[in-house]
């Protein structure tokens, strides 16, 4: 169902995206590891589930889906990756003996393993096509080199295994994009994927399709998508409130724009956490909603906070771009990616010291 708000598993659930997924299974069966990037809310999750589970059924790949949220450390993710090889359904030959004890419940590790070892020895013990998908990976940023060391062992090493990565491009996506002459994966980086949003005759389709699966009846497309642009995390929201809670349309639009600025809040507040400077981040963002231009960007920061370094500035716009926030177009104008951020009064915030 396309209004359901849970990330999609099946191929016949994610509209639009015939050539994404085919794009990534291509890749995967070429040998080549894959990074899914694009704006929040624009289906990455969906698409790496989709494949992973294309994978499964007409390829036979085994395959495991782990979501890096929250996640610091390697040792955090290496129990990450054992929880979900031992709830796998699917039965996985693991040769494992140093850092592993292996019972009728699965693999566990033993006391005092190393978590760079034993990632490395549980990777490189799968014997069968396996395919690993790591969701917004850029979280373990304070483990990055011991990372991409694992990973580095992992591509030379064992060929069966393969790695779907979605995440900003920033810290440990950054250097998988564009791995420096140091980096263990130099000279073999990932192909990378871009999601975009929907063009206006994808997302009013999507939500006729959405609408007649449930039988409903729906003239409004204009309005939605003027509204909420081709982003599918909210025309699903909406069509969940309008057309399954039974909303009146008024109120169920109203209530995605409110839904969603608490999303991107949380987003965005999760962006600032590493940051020193957050009002800056919160001026700037403020100020696009009405120039795009490097010059009048800073003039309308200055009259905010007074004289700020160039240098500062700039920093600061190629951080929310790489983080999804931001665009920069061919003529240099910047621009918030999504209509969401656009309601959202960064000013307010930055008084009240909402992220600090």
């Amino acid at each position: 169902m396309l209004f359901d708000l849970h990330p999609k598993q099946n191929r016949e659930e994610l509209f639009g995206r015939d050539y994404e997924i085919e794009y990534v299974i291509n890749q995967i069966l070429s040998g080549n590891w894959v990074i899914i990037g694009g704006q929040r809310e624009i289906g990455k999750t969906s698409l790496m589930k989709v494949v992973i589970n294309e994978l499964r059924k007409k390829y036979g790949f085994k395959g495991i889906y782990v979501s890096l949220r929250g996640v610091r450390s390697l040792n955090s993710l290496l129990n990450l990756i054992i929880l979900e090889l031992n709830k796998s359904k699917t039965q996985i030959n693991l040769r494992v003996s140093i850092n592993f004890v292996v019972g009728s419940a699965g693999i566990e590790l033993k006391r005092n393993a190393k978590a760079a070892n034993s990632l490395i020895e549980l990777f490189n013990s799968i014997q069968e096509e396996f395919v690993i998908g790591i969701d917004e990976v850029q979280e373990i940023s304070k483990a990055s080199r011991q990372f991409l060391d694992v990973l580095g062992n992992v591509f030379s090493t064992n060929p069966k295994v393969k790695f779907i990565f979605t995440g900003s491009y920033v810290g440990v996506t950054k250097t998988l994009i564009n791995p420096s002459a140091s980096s263990p994966l130099h000279g073999r980086p990932p192909a990378l994927l871009n999601l975009k949003p929907f063009n206006e005759e994808l997302s009013k389709g999507f939500l006729r399709k959405g609408m007649e699966e449930l039988n409903v009846r729906f003239d409004k497309e204009n309005e939605v998508v003027k509204k909420l642009d081709g982003i599918v995390g909210w025309l699903t929201l909406f069509g969940n409130f309008y057309a399954i809670r039974r909303m009146d349309f008024k109120e169920a639009l109203n209530l995605t724009l409110e839904e969603g600025k608490k999303i991107m809040i949380e987003e965005f507040n999760h962006f600032l956490e590493s940051k020193t400077n957050k009002q800056l981040y919160l001026i700037v963002m403020e100020t696009l909603k009405f120039v795009n231009r490097w010059k009048d960007i800073k003039r309308g920061v200055e009259i905010k906070m007074g004289k700020v370094d160039d240098k500062e500035l700039s920093l600061a716009l190629d951080a929310l771009i790489n983080s999804n926030f931001v665009t920069k177009g061919e003529r240099g104008e910047y621009t918030i990616t999504d209509p969401i951020l656009k309601e959202i009064d960064f000013e307010k915030l930055s008084s009240r010291n909402a992220f600090i």
